[in-house]
């Protein structure tokens, strides 16, 4: 069960930010695809476009997949260090790696929108890093339950456990009949055997519903949207400060 060690208010907290972290990386990602062309924290398609692209003799494109692959790494390795530095904190541990995230966005945010046709390979770039810190982070807090910033994973475990709630409402039919058929299927919803499951469809809505909208925002006011992802990572810093997620220090991994 995620965050199976943590009170309930501490559960509630860790899901509230495990959902705003995946409507920023749905945001983020379809912003960069209408800004740049490219699908910023796609990582499987960016090591494939590396490979096609070298095979292909197209040396410019397999530079530009690999310098993304770089990015993301190097944001993921940013994130684990700032984590490893803050901690034994008993709040704010995610300050540090959350506040340079914001400060990323923002730059792009910023840059694109009053440069919007200079140093795109630089934005793109920002864009990356930051979502690989995202990434590591959220992976590294639900102890590798939680990559908010692809749904590979999340679809997968989420087409597991629907089978596993179908066999678990069936079972109380074959053994209640028709009213235990229907008390689990009512209990479904609050079963606490199921929690990854309603965490791993909140994901998929949340990026959904962030894709969706960071794509009509863009459309309308341009690369300024991006500091929207920042109003929300800076809700995930209040988060973090609030009584709901006290935590204990995040182990060193």
């Amino acid at each position: 069960m995620p965050f199976s060690g943590i009170k309930s208010r501490g559960r509630f907290g860790y899901f509230t930010l495990a959902l705003l972290l995946a409507g920023v990386a749905g945001g983020v990602n379809a912003i960069g695809f209408f800004a740049f062309g490219v699908r910023i924290s796609h990582m499987t398609g960016n090591v494939s476009w590396f490979g096609e692209s070298f095979a292909a003799g197209r040396l410019d494109n397999a530079l530009g997949a690999g310098q993304l692959v770089i990015a993301f790494i190097l944001g993921a390795i940013t994130s684990e260090a700032l984590l490893e530095t803050s901690r034994h904190r008993a709040r704010g541990q995610y300050i540090p790696a959350l506040a340079v995230e914001i400060f990323m966005l923002g730059f792009v945010a910023f840059w694109g929108h009053h440069r919007p046709e200079t140093h795109e390979e630089l934005l793109t770039h920002g864009l990356a890093f930051s979502m690989g810190l995202q990434n590591a982070l959220t992976t590294r807090v639900s102890g590798a339950v939680v990559r908010p910033t692809h749904l590979t994973g999340v679809l997968t475990d989420l087409g597991i456990q629907i089978v596993r709630m179908a066999v678990w409402v069936l079972d109380g039919g074959r053994k209640e009949g028709v009213r235990g058929f229907l008390r689990r299927l009512f209990e479904l919803p609050v079963a606490p055997q199921f929690e990854r499951a309603r965490l791993q469809l909140g994901l998929a809505l949340a990026f959904i519903l962030g894709s969706f909208i960071g794509s009509f925002l863009f459309l309308t006011f341009g690369t300024i949207v991006l500091l929207l992802p920042c109003v929300g990572l800076l809700a995930v810093i209040a988060i973090d400060l609030s009584i709901m997620t006290t935590h204990s220090p995040v182990a060193s991994t």
